[in-house]
Formats: structure tokens, C-alpha cells, sequence
């Protein structure tokens, strides 16, 4: 797929994206982006990204979700070991706590799946592999 055939293909389909010469930048949403470098009309390289503040910036979004979820994990890890010393943490208000820490949870993992699912969309526009 050549780089007009690109161009129209996102056009046509109300795709934010900007031409920079040799590379593609497709805006997914406000800090997710999709770069596709072109060579000789020809798509060499495509990566998503992630920009974000912090020591994060620039990487993938799977990355960026499995690093968020490790951080998770270990904050859990230490919050359950907490909870197993200390007999009276539920009766003092500790259920609250995990109402509160699940949904921010879920809601990384719903916002994972919705910008994954927009990423894949445009690449089956585009015919591109994984």
C-alpha cells in the first residue's frame, strides 16, 4: 500500500493523523499514536506509542499496560500481606479501600482494550501485520 492510498484510506474513514515526510503519525487518542515509516511508497515499519509523562514515554501500549500491571500486582502483593498481619484491618475501614482499587484496575484494562481494539481496526484498514 503506497503512501496516497494511506493518506485516503485514513481521510475517508475520519482518521486525525499528520504527514511528516517520510513517516505517518495516526493519533489513536490523546497520547496513543500509531507511526508508520515509509520508504520508497512502501510501509517499512509501523509502532504504536504511548506519551506520557514520566519514564514511560515513547513505548508500546501492550508495554505500557503489562508494566502498569506488574505495579499493580506488587502494590496488591504488599496490601494483602498487610491485611493477613493485621486482624482488624476490614472492621476499620479496609473494605473500602478495595472498593476503591478495583475499579481503577478494571478501568486500565477497559482502556486497554479500547485503544487496542482501535489500533488493530486501523491496521486491518491498512493490511498490516502484527
Amino acid at each position: 500500500m503506497n503512501k496516497t492510498t494511506i493518506i485516503t484510506s485514513l481521510r475517508t474513514n475520519n482518521y486525525s493523523f499528520e504527514d511528516n515526510g517520510d513517516q505517518i503519525i495516526i493519533k489513536l487518542a490523546r497520547g496513543y499514536f500509531l507511526k508508520l515509516y515509509i520508504e520508497n511508497d512502501i510501509v517499512v515499519k509501523n509502532e504504536d506509542m504511548v506519551k506520557q509523562f514520566g519514564l514511560l514515554n515513547g513505548k508500546s501500549l501492550k508495554l505500557i499496560f503489562k508494566i502498569g500491571i506488574i505495579g499493580y500486582l506488587i502494590y496488591i502483593l504488599f496490601f494483602v500481606l498487610y491485611c493477613i498481619l493485621d486482624s482488624q484491618f476490614f472492621s476499620s475501614g479496609g473494605k473500602y479501600f478495595i472498593i476503591v482499587l478495583v475499579p481503577i484496575m478494571l478501568f486500565q484494562l477497559l482502556e486497554f482494550l479500547s485503544y487496542n481494539s482501535r489500533l488493530s481496526k486501523i491496521k486491518k484498514l491498512l493490511n498490516l501485520n502484527d
